[in-house]
């Protein structure tokens, strides 16, 4: 609760601040968008790396019998 109260109050000050007049240089731009593509790239890594896991988890099996499965199959 502490939390939630915490942060609507920094949001409520941040909303009030003044002007910044600051300027960002065309490399901000490029380094924000490696680090979206970044994200995206390792989002999606992450993914790949874990779909066994995640593909068993829905179907309610585990990873090993899914394996063994498709060991089956392939022989």
């Amino acid at each position: 609760m502490k939390l939630k109260i915490s942060l609507l109050l920094a949001l409520f000050i941040l909303s009030f601040t003044n002007s910044a007049f600051a300027y960002l240089d065309p490399g901000s731009g490029s380094y924000i968008l490696q680090m979206i593509i970044a994200g995206l790239l390792g989002s999606v890594y992450a993914i790949k790396l874990y779909w066994a896991k995640i593909i068993s988890f829905f179907k309610g099996t585990s990873a090993q019998e899914d394996d063994a499965l498709e060991e089956a199959d392939d022989e």
